[in-house]
């Protein structure tokens, strides 16, 4: 595209957001452009697994449980996040696996369930994070393309209130892309221990991928 959605979304919350004095229509205009943006990461995005979403589709994914993963600056992400979300390192997409693992246990997050991943508008970081997730893991990756600022602008509240979810060890499931494709492929899956006894032990996750 002659005009990327990095600049797209640079422009709808410079011109939304940081403006806050700017003429209406310019808003609208901005939004507009952000929205084709998106509509056409959407298009261009992997059909099952991994989606760019928008600001709403985002607040009905969170509303229907999917794990928030911010990867904006730890200051950032502490002053207001979206609500349960896990505020995670910028460059946690260069992580080798296991540490990668490790993290998301620490977290509390189950890759095997839907995770939304946010950051600031057009974000590389949670691009890069978003791509990888896709590759690792087997759950469905979401990603909010207008970040935190078109999060705002559509109305939807932050929060500075700590997530606090227990510990989920990852291990490795095997993932066929599709329903013809053989069950070769061997992704990293969260398993949520649902017995209290387990929940007090410290079960290691165990992930091996050559």
């Amino acid at each position: 595209m002659p005009c990327s959605h990095e600049h797209l979304t640079t422009l709808y919350w410079t011109v939304g957001y940081g403006m806050p004095t700017v003429h209406p229509l310019m808003k609208k205009i901005a939004a507009l452009f952000l929205a084709c943006s998106t509509a056409l990461w959407m298009a261009h995005s992997h059909a099952g697994q991994a989606q760019a979403v928008s600001a709403d589709d985002a607040q009905n994914a969170v509303a229907q449980g999917a794990y928030v993963l911010d990867v904006r600056s730890a200051e950032a992400c502490l002053q207001a996040h979206l609500p349960q979300a896990a505020c995670l390192p910028s460059h946690a997409a260069q992580w080798p696996l296991q540490q990668l693992a490790q993290l998301l246990s620490q977290a509390g997050i189950d890759s095997s369930r839907t995770m939304l991943v946010v950051g600031d508008a057009g974000d590389a970081n949670a691009q890069a994070l978003w791509e990888r997730l896709t590759q690792v893991t087997a759950g469905r990756v979401l990603w909010l393309v207008g970040g935190v600022q078109e999060w705002q602008m559509r109305g939807h509240a932050l929060t500075a209130a700590a997530s606090a979810r227990p510990r989920v060890p990852q291990f490795l499931a095997p993932f066929a892309p599709s329903a013809d494709a053989p069950a070769h492929t061997s992704r990293m899956a969260g398993s949520r221990v649902r017995t209290s006894a387990l929940l007090e032990r410290d079960v290691p996750f165990r992930v091996a991928l050559n």
